[in-house]
């Protein structure tokens, strides 16, 4: 009904439906336009994102990262992934306050030790590694010197290293060990690297090849391709004691700021710390060392090498701001798995259990608590020959208790291949104690 007239007063008219029309010319262009445009836009977007997200473009988005790690790291650098033999480690948090707990944290399993294939690498001639490493210098606690006689010592000794990663860049601070070039750095200031260039006290530049990495120790061998090196002397590092003076050289914060000299005192000795998933017998001292100075010099007063700078407490959760807790790999038990480097590649004579294992926040005997789970066993490994399975919770570890997997790990190291060692594991709820025997690890 035509609703313009009231009912019973008007026409009525039966509802038309209105004409359709047919596209004329124009549209038809019109249409062809905006789709190509809208074609061509797409297409544009996919190249310029493609360009933006690809690491290796030079408009990517992803540029140099020189954020300061805070806690065992002094390399300005992204964090990657690594570790030996175990598992990850929790991530260091407090358990959860509410009833709402989970059984298990995110998978943080460590991966292989060994150095991935860069362009940095090439074929390493290990032949003369011996022959070097016999002539690093041994001092015997010459007659103290002045800071600014240390620096003209040991000062062109010292080197600067710049790692390119696929995450950025990162600095650092090397010894050199021998004057043909073999050269003393921590592992995680080399970690992940594609390339390594040093820079030497006279401000030349060499490339770099990592001969050898370990991260339990934080221990590194690279070597460069020169001579007429300006070699350390080495001290001993079972001589030091709290108190006497503690001087570091190296390159905080980045090469803007290197061979910086710093002064303090050796604050501790035979000071256990746990980094990552690894426990250390470290220095302590308060000369300042800051992300850059890894893998630089802790130098006594007779400017002898003692320790490797390695790491500092940044802040911490309670305190706040933290400053002078800086600490050092004793020179004695670094120059021992540097040798083992440049020789071979790794370290020899490491025991070997043959699983993979993760803290994990689980409900046992009706506790929430952090403990540490095998998550895999190596086929034909000791482990499995001892009759360990995944799922296994590791209680002891030849008679010590095992919370973490730092714990695993130091009681491990302490450990020799051929080593009988009992473990007491829960399975299912129930204890069991098996025993095994270690075996050398192959990398």
């Amino acid at each position: 009904m035509n609703q313009n007239y009231p009912y019973g007063s008007g026409p009525y008219y039966q509802p038309q439906p209105p004409k359709k029309k047919g596209i004329g010319t124009g549209g038809i262009i019109a249409i062809i336009l905006v789709s190509c445009f809208a074609l061509m836009l797409l297409v544009g977007s996919a190249v310029v994102g493609s360009m933006l997200l690809n690491p290796d473009s030079r408009f990517s988005i992803y540029t140099n990262n020189n954020d300061v790690s805070l806690e065992g790291d002094g390399r300005d650098t992204a964090e990657g992934g690594r570790r030996p033999y175990f598992g990850g480690d929790d991530d260091g948090t407090e358990p959860p306050e509410s009833e709402s707990r989970p059984e298990t944290e995110p998978d943080t399993r460590e991966r292989d030790t060994a150095l991935p294939e860069t362009d940095s690498e090439t074929e390493v001639d290990r032949t003369d590694a011996e022959r070097a490493m016999d002539q690093v210098t041994r001092g015997e606690n010459g007659s103290a010197l002045s800071a600014k006689e240390i620096y003209r010592k040991a000062a062109p000794s010292v080197v600067g290293i710049v790692v390119a990663t696929r995450e950025g860049t990162g600095t650092g601070s090397g010894i050199i060990m021998t004057e043909d070039g073999y050269i003393l750095t921590n592992a995680h200031v080399v970690e992940d690297a594609i390339s390594v260039t040093v820079t030497t006290f006279d401000g030349k530049e060499y490339p770099a090849t990592v001969l050898g990495s370990d991260e339990s120790t934080d221990v590194a061998v690279i070597r460069i391709d020169a001579s007429g090196l300006m070699a350390a002397t080495f001290g001993n590092s079972d001589s030091i004691e709290v108190g006497e003076d503690a001087i570091a050289i190296g390159n905080p914060l980045g090469m803007e700021l290197s061979f910086t000299i710093t002064k303090g005192i050796v604050s501790a000795i035979n000071r256990n710390i746990t980094i990552g998933n690894y426990s250390m017998t470290v220095i302590q001292t308060d000369a300042s060392i800051n992300p850059g100075n890894s893998g630089g010099p802790l130098l006594n007063d007779a400017g002898e090498v003692v320790g490797i700078t390695s790491a500092k407490i940044m802040s911490d959760y309670s305190t706040g701001s933290v400053e002078g807790i800086g600490f050092a790999i004793p020179i004695n038990s670094a120059l021992d798995i540097a040798r083992d480097l440049a020789v071979h590649g790794r370290v020899t004579g490491r025991p070997y259990l043959g699983i993979m294992v993760q803290t994990q926040y689980i409900n046992l005997d009706g506790e929430y608590a952090y403990h540490v789970v095998i998550v895999s066993v190596e086929e034909d490994s000791p482990a499995e020959k001892a009759g360990l399975r995944k799922d296994d919770v590791i209680l002891t570890f030849n008679g010590a208790e095992i919370e973490q997997t730092s714990d695993l790990l130091f009681e491990r190291d302490k450990c020799s291949p051929g080593d009988t060692v009992k473990i007491t594991v829960n399975r299912d709820g129930k204890e069991a104690e098996t025993s095994l025997t270690l075996i050398e690890a192959e990398s």
